[in-house]
């Protein structure tokens, strides 16, 4: 172990991470954890951590401190001081990917890998459909919803990929065919919260992106067109648009319940909440409105979330978990947007717009899912996360170069 080197090794972890996180839970979890296992050697070796970003560290222990006092008042600190856990784990490609990734030949090499893993997921999610027949596509996601949540991410960060110079031209173009292939799947998962959420993307870009909005209003109303289509024509899409709208529909109603319990149970516990995965019980046991369909006894063990990332925050961590939820996004939104204004005199669609793009979308769908709490979604968010704000460093030198 004499030659060994941190650098080295923690970007391989990033590379293959790239690759799996979409693919397999359980693998991305033994990379995190082999990427904790070379932090504390190299610590033990040299006497020094990396040079990790101090500002992101000073926003994530805040938060992390706020989601321990939470878990100190839980109605079960046990099991909500093991959900504090799992939130740090999720950190952890954040972390790796800002720290490790350094040059355009590494850069390259994480998109190739991420690129890949979309294609995958995207031809899963299409061979599930098509050829397995089942009623929603959901790829190697654990849920169709999640898939949706996925398709949220790849599509921004492929349009970012098929973007960039550095990239061989083969990759680029094949992050602009998955482009095609997520806006399939976005349709197939049949999540109607990922839909809506994908229109507020398309007009959030078409505000920040003023060069590109003739562009983008031709894109957008193809797609609107191709997808009214292709609605008309199936009747299980069409069915799903007609749900958006219905008072009637089982699933709508049943959000509704759930979300004024959800804030029945900020008002009666305002300060701390009841802790972290404690909705579950709460819910479906205390707080269940009379009028509810789904019971556990229908749905296994009952609801376990709002189907809201802001209601579930303000009911299992009152004020507290409330405000570090919005605090620690309101901090990255700011991170992206001054990275944003940094680039966009260089680039097209920048890796700040990008990451923007990304948060909106999960934080719109969060508006009827509770998204934001989900291992494999946020293992996503954070590694693209932490390649986007890695790049702008990255890129900048070659533009000073070239």
């Amino acid at each position: 172990m004499k030659n060994f080197s941190i650098d080295v090794a923690m970007y391989f972890v990033v590379l293959i991470l790239a690759f799996v996180i979409p693919i397999s839970t359980a693998a991305a979890s033994i990379l995190v954890g082999l990427g904790v296992i070379f932090v504390i050697f190299h610590r033990l070796r040299t006497k020094n951590f990396p040079q990790f970003d101090s500002n992101v560290l000073e926003v994530l222990a805040v938060f992390i401190v706020c989601e321990i006092f939470v878990a100190t008042m839980s109605w079960e600190p046990k099991i909500s001081f093991r959900e504090v856990l799992g939130e740090i784990h999720r950190f952890f490609p954040l972390i790796f990917a800002l720290t490790f990734v350094k040059t355009r030949k590494q850069l390259c090499g994480v998109l190739i890998a991420t690129i890949l893993a979309f294609l995958l997921n995207d031809l899963a999610g299409i061979v599930q459909y098509f050829a397995l027949k089942e009623p929603r596509a959901f790829g190697f996601s654990h849920t169709p919803t999640f898939y949706g949540s996925f398709m949220l991410m790849q599509l921004p960060f492929l349009i970012f990929a098929s973007q960039i110079k550095i990239l061989p031209q083969i990759w680029r173009k094949i992050a602009l065919a998955t482009v095609v292939l997520s806006l399939i799947c976005l349709v197939l998962s049949m999540t109607r919260g990922a839909w809506l959420a994908f229109v507020c993307v398309a007009v959030i870009f078409f505000i920040l992106e003023p060069k590109y909005r003739l562009l983008t209003a031709k894109i957008f109303a193809g797609l609107a067109i191709l997808f009214a289509i292709v609605a008309i024509c199936s009747p299980t899409i069409h069915n799903r648009l007609e749900t958006m709208v219905s008072t009637k529909f089982q699933s709508n109603t049943e959000r509704i319940l759930m979300w004024k319990s959800a804030f029945e149970i900020f008002k009666d516990y305002p300060l701390s909440g009841i802790g972290q995965k404690m909705f579950v019980k709460a819910y479906n046991e205390q707080y269940i409105s009379p009028e509810a369909v789904e019971r556990p006894e229908v749905t296994d063990g009952g609801h376990t979330q709002p189907h809201n990332n802001l209601l579930n925050a303000a009911s299992e961590g009152g004020i507290v978990g409330l405000t570090a939820f919005i605090g620690l996004y309101v901090y990255f939104f700011w991170r992206f947007w001054h990275q944003k204004r940094r680039e966009e005199r260089n680039f097209a669609f920048s890796a700040g717009l990008t990451a923007i793009l990304i948060l909106a979308g999960l934080q719109f769908e969060g508006l009827t899912d509770t998204n934001m709490t989900q291992v494999p979604i946020m293992r996503e968010f954070w590694l693209l996360t932490g390649v986007l704000m890695a790049s702008e460093h990255i890129l900048n030198q070659k533009t000073i170069k070239e």
